[in-house]
Parts: C-alpha cells; structure tokens; sequence
C-alpha cells in the first residue's frame, strides 16, 4: 500500500479516533452556548491539497471563514477549521445574540471563530494523543479568510498529503456543512499511519 492511501480498517480507525474528539467539542460548545450543539461523525478522506479544491467546490462552499492551528508531536500537522463565511456568521450569530446586526456579527466573527477552532481542533487531537499515549504542542489560533482556490497551504505540495473530515454541525435545527482539514508531509502521514497500526494492534484489529 502506498503512503498515499489507507485502508479501510485504517480510515475506520481514525473515523472513530476522530469522532471521540468530535463528540468532547460539541459537548464543551454545548456548555459554551448554553444550548445543545451536535457535530456528527465525520466522514474521513486522504487527499493530494490539488484535490483539495475539487472537493470543497461539490459542496456549497465558496467564500471561507477558517481557523488554523499548527501541532507537532510524533506527526506535524497544520489543523484547519473551516465553514462557508455565511454559516460562520450564523454559528456566530446563535453563538452571540441572534438580534445583532450583519456588521456587528462580522465584528466578533475572528475572535468567535477562533475560540470554535480551538475547541473542536484541540479536542480532535487530545483523542488522538489519548489514544495513541503521545503528546502534541499546539500553537494559537489564527483565523484566514480565503476561498476553495486559494486555501493557506504549503508550496510544498507534491510532499504532502491532507487528512479532509467533513463534519456537520447542528444548533438550534440549523445544520450547517464544515470541514477539518489535516495538512501533513509524507514523513507524517507515515507516523500518523504507524501509530494508527499500533492502536490497532492493541486492540486486537490489526
């Protein structure tokens, strides 16, 4: 198998890996907002960053709101929030008060998002440095606008490969589309790849 791929009890694997982490962030933006917040189980997909575009475009996203995160630890990764600029003012929006107005929800929107990123990336990565019995350094978040064709990725790109987790996100019967991006050099991958074997392993599944 390539360092390019996964299989399919690797891509369950980390499916389930992510998911925990998935279900602490909804629950700590649950306590955050007061109200009950459901982020489903995300779908996992490895991606050359050319296709990265492509697949953002099948969806219904074209003006960007994100959030990233850098993590080094036994794999480096640049960890990337992301949702349609018009969901981020509505998560903003329920997140702050409904009654505001477009110019005061644009104000907050850097520094709401930023919290949102932290919580759901940090959360998504502690799960897997539970897991795994590992330790990741995480740096601040810092909030991009962008869009599908011009996303903030290496030049590097022939060497490497990203992790893409479409997730969705509920509040208030509101269901809003986002994903989260792992960017990561060949070399990671493979001991992202190694550890998810050895996770495996011990759990009687490789």
């Amino acid at each position: 198998m390539s360092v390019s791929e996964l299989t399919e009890l690797q891509r369950d694997a980390l499916g389930e890996l992510f998911n925990l982490g998935v279900g602490r962030a909804a629950h700590s933006l649950s306590q955050m907002v007061r109200d009950e917040i459901e982020l489903s189980a995300p779908i996992v997909n490895l991606v050359h960053p050319d296709a990265v575009a492509t697949l953002l475009l099948g969806s219904e996203f074209s003006q960007l709101s994100m959030v990233s995160i850098d993590f080094s630890g036994p794999f480096d990764a640049r960890s990337i929030l992301l949702f349609p600029e018009r969901n981020a003012l509505a998560i903003v929006s329920h997140m702050l008060d409904p009654d505001m107005t477009p110019e005061e929800l644009s104000e907050f929107e850097q520094e709401a998002m930023c919290e949102i990123g932290n919580i759901i990336l940090n959360a998504c990565i502690s799960a897997l440095a539970d897991e795994f019995g590992v330790q990741f350094h995480g740096g601040l978040p810092v909030h991009h606008y962008s869009d599908s064709r011009s996303l903030p990725l290496s030049e590097r790109i022939e060497t490497q490969r990203i992790l893409v987790l479409q997730i969705n996100l509920t509040m208030r019967q509101e269901r809003i589309q986002g994903h989260l991006l792992f960017l990561m050099s060949i070399s990671s991958l493979q001991s992202l790849i190694d550890c998810v074997d050895a996770y495996l392993a011990r759990h009687g599944m490789a």
